[in-house]
């Protein structure tokens, strides 16, 4: 099962400071987009931490960075390039391989006096921004451009386990989730009898009528959930 943490952790800073203090540590970012932006939480804590392993740390500690759009993908390479225990894959996480429609906006935001944050707003669900939008951002200028400006661009789609099984790793200490609107179907998928990470990070707001159904199934695999921002931050108790 790994390691169990402290039950006081119920931050995402804690979180992010007991993993700096423990010999070896595993995290999977789904969704980590270019990298290098005001809404990554982890680019900060892993530029700061991973140059500095060393010895058996080095060797032991893993990062896989998930993101599915190409362009993104790339620049997500290079943000992280010559860092050492980083691993990447250029997929979506689904409930089972394939080739899925991923929606996402074709043209660079800011270019357009848009803020550079739309282009992280890529997801599996058609509807992140139309129904979703409505009840969440709610901004009609906004959305209007994003949906003149939309496709929907095949891409490689993955399981969460077959990622977590071609790189190797026994077990996780960190789950991150951004999947705009997908996190409680990438959530669903996880057999925790094979998989329970320490923590789970999820992006809360987009889940709407899901959200109930995600806390009951998060709290039912033992977890204690802790609201944040936008996010829940899930912690494992036993």
């Amino acid at each position: 099962m790994g390691r169990i943490p402290h039950r006081s952790l119920t931050t995402f800073p804690s979180v992010l400071a007991w993993l700096a203090t423990r010999p070896y540590f595993t995290v999977v970012q789904i969704g980590a987009n270019v990298g290098n932006s005001p809404e990554d939480p982890l680019f900060p804590f892993l530029h700061r931490e991973l140059p500095a392993l060393s010895g058996e740390r080095l060797a032991r500690c893993a990062v896989v960075l998930v993101e599915p759009v190409k362009e993104h993908f790339d620049s997500l390479c290079r943000a992280y390039a010559g860092l050492p225990c980083v691993r990447f894959e250029n997929v979506a996480i689904a409930e089972s391989s394939g080739v899925r429609d991923f929606y996402r906006l074709a043209v660079d935001p800011e270019a357009h006096g848009q803020p550079h944050w739309m282009r992280g707003l890529g997801s599996l669900r058609a509807e992140r921004m139309t129904r979703l939008w409505d009840h969440h951002e709610r901004n009609n200028e906004q959305q209007r451009f994003y949906l003149e400006h939309r496709i929907a661009e095949p891409v490689p789609c993955a399981t969460l386990h077959d990622v977590v099984d071609r790189h190797g790793l026994d077990g996780l200490d960190l789950l991150q989730i951004d999947a705009e609107g997908y996190d409680y179907e990438i959530l669903k998928t996880i057999d925790f009898d094979r998989l329970r990470p320490a923590f789970i990070n999820y992006e809360r707001v987009l889940l709407q009528e899901d959200e109930p159904a995600c806390r009951e199934l998060l709290e039912g695999a033992g977890y204690a959930l802790h609201d944040w921002g936008l996010d829940t931050l899930c912690v494992r108790t036993h």
